[in-house]
């Protein structure tokens, strides 16, 4: 899990440290591996705001860095979720008001 440095009720979420689970961190980093390999599979206009993010971290990184970043953000979702007792929504990205829509949701002006 990311190393946590709270103070004043603000939390601040650090790096995946080499410390706790070390079979948790696996399973982070072989999901990741999944993420990308989906990320890297899905064409642009139907790809969450996730696997864009992926996507174009993966042009500008090194595949080892791009697994920790990608393990990183889906362990800040895990511990958000789980501090929010809140459920998993595979929809939630696409209810976002910042996510894309498709061309028929536009409104013609």
């Amino acid at each position: 899990m990311p190393t946590q440095h709270s103070s004043g009720g603000h939390t601040h979420l650090g790096r995946i440290s080499g410390r706790g689970d070390s079979y948790l961190r696996t399973l982070l980093v072989l999901g990741a591996r999944s993420s990308l390999r989906r990320a890297k599979v899905t064409p642009i206009d139907r790809a969450t705001p996730e696997q864009i993010w992926i996507q174009q971290l993966a042009c500008r990184m090194p595949y080892g860095k791009l697994l920790v970043a990608i393990a990183n953000k889906h362990a800040r979702q895990l511990w958000a979720m789980l501090a929010h007792e809140e459920a998993y929504d595979a929809e939630a990205c696409r209810q976002h008001p910042m996510a894309p829509r498709p061309a028929s949701q536009h409104a013609v002006a």
